[in-house]
């Protein structure tokens, strides 16, 4: 084992390097003062470390107690054991010695009985120092298996409207972070991503647990409702709190989560937030990001929580960054976390990029951010971003309720922006969402009578020219509308505007009813003229 004596004195230096080698120890460094002390320490071999320095406190130009307090900050040294050297009139200056992170001390002139128990002593204390450090490397990796076999799910390959990717960054302490996605054909794709409160291989046992009671829930909720749909995602994360509750509570721990799913009809997410970080939607009309962020509790915090979901719309363009709070709680050397305005600005200035590789530049900002990549905690994210990509056809189910017009405005919205609709496209979809608007409203308060329980469905499709939005509902059928609607010549009068925006918005109008009783009304939009 090597040991670097530090002492300005050539004599005092040769002295004590005398009674190391008759104790048996043969690899001794040398150094004059704390600067060349500081370059032996960096020049080391990794076969060959310092496994203990013998530092004088008295010497020029820097003071052993400043050495010893300058070498325990440096993380790479700070577990090397220091004993200081001191003359008897020098004790008064112990104390700081020790402060500054010095072990032991040995008085001049040496005495070679004393300096090889304390040697001894010293070399012991690092050699299960490093044993330590062996066992906890070992966790580290154990814990790093752990993750990539049971907490990290796989990537799908391709989702129709999505570009998606997710990263994690391993801590150096184990971590309970995991991540998963459920794929039902290609209707709708569920990503759920979650932190256990603790760190080690609990942590990340609980979570490889959690990972296994969603797969298991949703089977069963399928299973036992004889459905090919996926169950509804508030359903399957109380099914899951319900199961684990009882067991995190007797654990002591809980377990933040966000679960999201994304329709691709509709291009709607349904999100359930467990106390997890806040999920930032970045809107690529406005370029900015907003927040959601739900009011339930922790997986496991209490036990009769019933978990509510939050319904939005991604646009094209529109980003939805899920992730862990190692992002917000990286560290600078000054104390300062890196944050949510400083994610958000991130997000914005590289918002045209691919998933993948905004993910690259969140996570070099990080790192020069905090000047390591050795943190204090697992980076997780997903994200997800709406597509360009011309739309195939999608559809859109609502309650007969005024309160759901919104919903279908929205709808309209979102879908003829996914598209190349000529070169107004701003006064297109505003006449289109009037139209149908007020097609709905009819149905709703005509064919319906306005009973608020009832279905209606909106199907959408496109082709090189126009736009086919088919509403179809099962209430009392239409009349046959008259050709060429004109407005009422009473200007306060009820009825006859729809149809005279209809007429005026849409170039066809199609009604129809099939043997189902199924009433159909088909608007047709065209943006080229054929």
């Amino acid at each position: 084992m090597s040991i670097l004596i530090v002492d300005d004195s050539f004599f005092n230096r040769k002295l004590v390097e005398t009674f190391l080698i008759k104790s048996g120890y043969s690899d001794i460094l040398h150094a004059e003062s704390a600067t060349e002390a500081y370059r032996q320490l960096k020049n080391q071999l990794p076969d060959a470390p310092i496994d203990l320095i013998l530092l004088d406190i008295i010497m020029p130009e820097i003071d052993g107690i400043e050495a010893c307090g300058h070498i325990k900050q440096m993380h790479m040294f700070k577990d090397i054991p220091i004993i200081m050297v001191t003359a008897k009139d020098e004790s008064q200056f112990l104390q700081s010695a020790f402060d500054a992170g010095a072990i032991d001390y040995i008085t001049k002139p040496v005495n070679p009985t004393i300096l090889k128990a304390r040697v001894r002593s010293a070399l012991t204390l690092k050699k299960e120092m490093d044993r330590r450090k062996a066992r906890e490397q070992d966790l580290i990796d154990i814990g790093a298996k752990i993750q990539k076999t049971l907490l990290l799910g796989q990537l799908p390959e391709t989702f129709p409207g999505l570009e998606i990717s997710a990263f994690t960054q391993a801590s150096q302490t184990i971590d309970g972070d995991f991540y998963d996605f459920f794929c039902h054909k290609d209707q709708c794709l569920d990503i759920f991503l979650g932190d256990v409160m603790g760190k080690g291989v609990p942590a990340a046992l609980v979570g490889a647990a959690t990972k296994a009671n969603f797969y298991r829930t949703i089977t069963q909720l399928i299973s036992e409702h004889h459905i090919h749909a996926m169950p509804d995602v508030e359903q399957i994360v109380q099914h899951v709190h319900e199961v684990m509750s009882n067991e995190l509570i007797d654990l002591e721990t809980f377990i933040t989560l966000c679960y999201a799913r994304f329709h691709a009809g509709d291009q709607s997410v349904e999100l359930v937030d467990c106390g997890h970080t806040q999920t930032i939607h970045f809107h690529a009309i406005q370029q900015k990001c907003s927040f959601i962020k739900g009011e339930n509790t922790p997986l496991g915090f209490i036990p009769d929580e019933i978990y509510q979901k939050t319904k939005f719309f991604l646009l094209p363009g529109d980003i939805l960054f899920l992730y862990s709070d190692g992002f917000t709680e990286a560290c600078s050397p000054e104390g300062t976390f890196f944050g949510e305005q400083r994610l958000v600005e991130c997000i914005q200035n590289h918002s045209t990029e691919k998933p993948s590789e905004l993910i690259k530049k969140i996570h070099d900002q990080v790192k020069h951010f905090t000047q390591t990549n050795q943190l204090g905690d697992d980076l997780t994210c997903v994200v997800l971003k709406r597509t360009f990509e011309k739309s195939s056809p999608s559809v859109l189910t609502i309650k007969s309720a005024l309160s759901d017009l919104q919903i279908v405005r929205q709808f309209i919205s979102d879908y003829c922006q996914s598209i190349d609709i000529g070169p107004n496209p701003q006064q297109f979809i505003w006449q289109l969402e009037t139209a149908t608007i007020e097609l709905i409203s009819n149905v709703i308060k005509y064919a319906y009578m306005g009973e608020d329980h009832h279905g209606i469905e909106i199907h959408v499709h496109t082709d090189e020219t126009r736009i086919r939005l088919t509403v179809y509902h099962w209430g009392n059928p239409f009349p046959h509308p008259p050709i060429n609607p004109k407005p009422p010549k009473d200007k306060y009068s009820e009825g006859g505007y729809g149809l005279f925006i209809i007429d005026n918005y849409i170039d066809t109008c199609e009604y129809s009813q099939d043997g189902n009783c199924r009433n159909s009304i088909v608007l047709i939009k065209k943006w080229l003229i054929s």
